[in-house]
């Protein structure tokens, strides 16, 4: 259900990735082919590279080896508040013959510790060289990066919830069917009692049929056919029927409707708001000149517009103009630490060292980062406050070591790093961009074509009005039953008085009152009964393992029945969906199916376990 938009950004992303993964020319040596971007003359002369960014330029010009031009591009990166740098790191892993895989995987992680299709990388290269521990622990780098990159976090979210609400759904109208089916037998009789007591079985079943099938001939499609199904349960069925069946009306509403728009939302995040788009793609370097068509003509209206251009003026190298731009933006939000701390770092490398203390200790008021912190220390050695660059490194080596670690290493006075844009402003902004129905609407269509199906309203006050209307009606008849030995129809209307709704007049001599029966006949009868016994368990046995949730129906504990049947059918959904329910947007790799297989082993466990409770629950009736 990708889009043109997403589709696009899907293909520019790996575009740029081709693009810098380009063989480069050897130093000293000249190109026998164009040059893959623009040539420009100096003032001094000299022939220079137009670069798209100042990251580029450090990534060519880093050296000709992968490992040089790596370490330069993440020094660079961080300058620039690049905490993961996509696009090389993609560019490494589809590199062929400019080193050793394993290199290139290691590399491609230190430049992009946050995109998981680096840590999956690593972890195939290590299995295949025989390093099963290592690719163990890089495959589950690979799910710890996944909530910290934006377009994968989404990307998961989204899949998970859309197989929940399937599964829920799903599992609640198959819940309603077996249920329907357990209790069929009794609400076919007493309903047919209603008509007429001469009334045979067969026109019984057929008026049971009719009134069921009632909601699909008037277009209610699997959620009418559900609803009636589920008046059936409530009317006929027991006490613990009744609350599971309402457990499962209410997640049946739940999936179909907020649940589905929440899925939607997120799967389709990146198709929804272009502005927001494009500032995702200034903020992984891979914007296009569309989306700066975007950004500029948001640019009066829109913050996150003029956000990205700061960042990408800045970026680019022209710090005059980024300046100008984060000068503005700070006007509309004086209190954002990220618009601060990137302004202080423009009056820092502008030798404005007191502007740029003050603009820091704005920032630090407003958030705790370690960059910052980091930032406000070098402002504070080169102003001499030794004090203050003490506390205010013990702080950032508290908060991030590692972190801090990596932008002390090269040892420049000169470096401050800048903030990049909020991934959680991001994420609201897609999230809150669109509703989701359009999703929602596709997979509800199936099951809801009809008046039902307009939204969770009329579902769910058709399912609490049912349920309250069954109540109350149910307890106007005397329900008739079957013998739990014999299976013989137990019926007060039909038989006049029923002393027990579960074990009929002669099981009952046979079983409590042996010396009242003829001991032969009390023997055949007692065989005929366990052979039919032996019979019903190997039956029910056979149908516990094939048809999920019998055993718990079977055991009388249909709460069990629907927890079997959710977990079954979210083993079921992991594996139709087990690349996800749209397409990975290049980050995530096997990452992604990795997680569902985790879910979907995990569900399977606890199928496995409802399962032998619900079989042992049955033994000891």
């Amino acid at each position: 259900m990708t889009s043109t938009r997403g589709r696009r950004r899907l293909y520019g992303v790996l575009l740029a990735a081709l693009v810098w993964a380009l063989p480069l020319p050897a130093v000293g040596q000249e190109s026998a082919s164009p040059p893959a971007v623009e040539e420009l003359e100096s003032p001094e002369g000299i022939s220079s590279r137009a670069y798209r960014s100042e990251l580029e330029r450090a990534w060519v010009e880093g050296g000709s080896e992968p490992a040089a031009r790596a370490a330069a591009a993440r020094k660079r990166g961080l300058e620039l508040g690049f905490l993961s740098i996509e696009t090389p790191a993609r560019a490494l892993l589809l590199e062929n013959g400019s080193g050793p895989e394993l290199s290139n995987g290691r590399l491609a992680v230190m430049l992009a510790p946050r995109l998981p299709l680096a840590h999956v990388a690593l972890a195939r290269t290590l299995w295949e060289e025989g390093e099963y521990t290592g690719a163990a622990f890089a495959l589950w780098d690979a799910l710890v990066a996944i909530p910290r990159n934006l377009e994968a976090s989404l990307w998961l979210g989204g899949s998970l919830l859309a197989m929940f609400a399937a599964v829920v759904s799903g599992a609640s109208l198959v819940f309603m069917v077996l249920t329907g089916l357990s209790v069929g037998r009794v609400a076919a009789h007493d309903l047919g009692d209603l008509v007429s007591r001469d009334m045979p079985e067969f026109a019984r079943v057929a008026l049971l049929g009719c009134l069921l099938l009632l909601p699909l001939w008037l277009g209610e499609g699997l959620l009418g056919f559900g609803l009636g199904l589920f008046a059936a349960g409530v009317a006929f069925g027991t006490a613990s029927h009744r609350k599971a069946l309402a457990l499962a009306a209410v997640l049946l509403v739940l999936g179909l409707y907020p649940l589905a728009r929440f899925a939607g939302s997120a799967l389709l995040a990146l198709e929804t708001d272009a502005v927001a788009l494009a500032a995702l793609s200034v903020a992984t370097d891979t914007e296009s000149p569309a989306e700066l068509s975007w950004l500029e003509r948001f640019e009066d209206s829109d913050p996150l517009a003029q956000h990205a251009l700061a960042v990408r003026a800045r970026r680019k190298g022209d710090l005059e103009d980024a300046t100008a731009r984060y000068t503005r933006l700070a006007e509309v939000r004086p209190d954002d630490a990220v618009v601060l701390n990137n302004m202080a770092n423009l009056r820092f490398l502008s030798g404005d060292v007191n502007g740029a203390i003050d603009l820091y200790e704005r920032a630090q008021v407003q958030a705790v980062s370690p960059v910052l912190l980091f930032n406000l220390s070098q402002a504070y050695g080169r102003a001499i406050r030794v004090e203050d660059l003490r506390a205010t490194l013990e702080r950032a080596q508290a908060a991030s070591p590692a972190l801090l670690g990596e932008l002390s290493r090269p040892g420049d006075a000169n470096l401050v790093a800048d903030l990049p844009i909020p991934p959680r402003r991001l994420r609201q902004r897609f999230l809150s961009a669109d509703t989701g129905e359009v999703f929602a609407h596709a997979l509800r269509a199936p099951v809801a074509p009809g008046w039902l199906g307009r939204g969770w309203p009329y579902a769910a006050g058709a399912f609490a009005g049912v349920f309250v209307l069954m109540v109350a009606v149910s307890g106007r008849w005397r329900h008739s039953g079957t013998c739990m030995r014999c299976g013989t129809r137990l019926c007060a209307r039909c038989h006049g008085t029923v002393w027990s709704g579960h074990m009929c007049d002669g099981c009952h001599r046979l079983f409590q009152r042996a010396e009242t029966t003829n001991a032969k006949m009390r023997m055949t009868r007692l065989k005929e009964l366990r052979v039919r016994e032996r019979r019903r368990n190997q039956i029910g046995d056979l149908l516990s393992f094939a048809v999920p949730g019998t055993a718990g129906l079977l055991a009388r504990r249909p709460d069990l029945a629907y927890v079997a049947i959710v977990l079954c059918g979210w083993v079921l959904v992991s594996a139709v969906w087990r690349h996800g329910v749209v397409p990975d947007p290049l980050t995530l790799g096997v990452a992604g199916s990795l997680a569902f297989l985790l879910t979907s082993a995990v569900a399977a466990v606890g199928y496995t376990i409802v399962l032998a409770v619900s079989l042992a629950a049955r033994r000891n009736l």
